[in-house]
């Protein structure tokens, strides 16, 4: 580990004790490296593209620059600095509007949320974790909540797609053609391979879903270096239909989803939220999450 690294792990433990070391971004990074105010800043830039008509295309940008940040003992000058530098090393470059430039940053850190704002970056996501604890009320005695089954396929599809939708208006998910099947196939496979998909019936009506698995953070993967090591619950969708929204369903299924997924062993919950979306930030919050980390995003990316 170098002293970069050592410097900002001792930041980030003091700045809140649910984060994890930081772990090394892909090998194929570009460094960065500025100083402010005499004390070194290092960064790593990695450039990822994704096909049209790909599952990862309906979340983001087909073009994304994502900047690993460890500006170490420097603070916000520090990271500002790295920020100048990035837009630098992307002027002139050929970016369309389909692009963005993304970082993540713990969510207490107000002071490098004021200089995100000021380099003209949005909180985009929040990864949000929740403590082991006993499920919440149940919600309303007329919805009924079950595991869902492969004949539910299409019931599942059509909530799945109404989720999507409307992030597609207040977080990351784009517009594109061929939505309806990549869904319809993601319900699929969580159907067949992860099992933890629950469907909540109001009077007999399908009123929601919630989609969920057990995870492991792994070196590689997108969560090693956001959640401390160990089993997690995660919750990957809540969709609740437009005219059932407000009646208790969503609580009815987190209260079962919690209840099976935080089994022995179990570090917590963790799922991803929009702030800008009017309905979850408060849902979540009251169910017993709160941000640890932010995903800040620039479209289109400097050029």
């Amino acid at each position: 580990m170098n002293p970069l690294e050592a410097q900002q792990n001792a930041r980030f433990a003091a700045l809140d004790p649910q984060l994890p070391p930081i772990a090394p971004p892909p090998s194929a990074s570009e460094p960065l490296v500025v100083t402010a105010g005499g004390r070194k800043a290092g960064g790593l830039l990695t450039r990822v593209v994704h096909a049209p008509g790909s599952w990862p295309a309906l979340w983001g940008p087909l073009e994304m620059w994502d900047l690993t940040a460890v500006p170490g003992d420097s603070g916000p000058a520090g990271l500002a600095a790295l920020l100048d530098a990035w837009r630098e090393r992307m002027r002139g470059t050929p970016s369309g509007a389909d692009s963005g430039c993304s970082l993540a940053w713990p969510s207490r850190d107000a002071e490098a949320s004021a200089v995100l704002l000021a380099h003209g970056f949005a909180p985009l996501t929040c990864l949000a974790v929740r403590s082991p604890e006993p499920p919440e009320n149940a919600g309303p005695a007329r919805v009924s909540v079950r595991r869902a089954e492969e004949s539910d396929l299409e019931a599942l599809t059509e909530l799945r797609l109404a989720e999507w939708r409307y992030t597609s208006l207040v977080g990351t998910a784009v517009a594109r053609p061929g939505a309806r099947a990549l869904l319809r196939a993601e319900v699929t496979r969580s159907l067949r391979f992860s099992g933890l998909i629950w469907l909540a019936e109001d009077d007999g009506v399908p009123a929601g879903l919630a989609s969920c698995a057990l995870v492991s953070p792994a070196p590689g993967d997108s969560l090693h270096g956001r959640l401390h090591p160990g089993r997690w619950g995660y919750v990957d969708t809540l969709s609740v239909a437009p005219e059932a929204r407000g009646g208790g369903v969503g609580r009815a299924l987190m209260a079962v989803a919690h209840r099976e997924l935080v089994r022995p062993g179990v570090r917590g919950t963790f799922l991803f939220y929009h702030p800008a979306n009017p309905l979850s930030p408060v849902f979540w919050h009251r169910q017993g999450y709160r941000p640890l980390w932010t995903m800040w995003i620039r479209r289109p990316a400097w050029s």
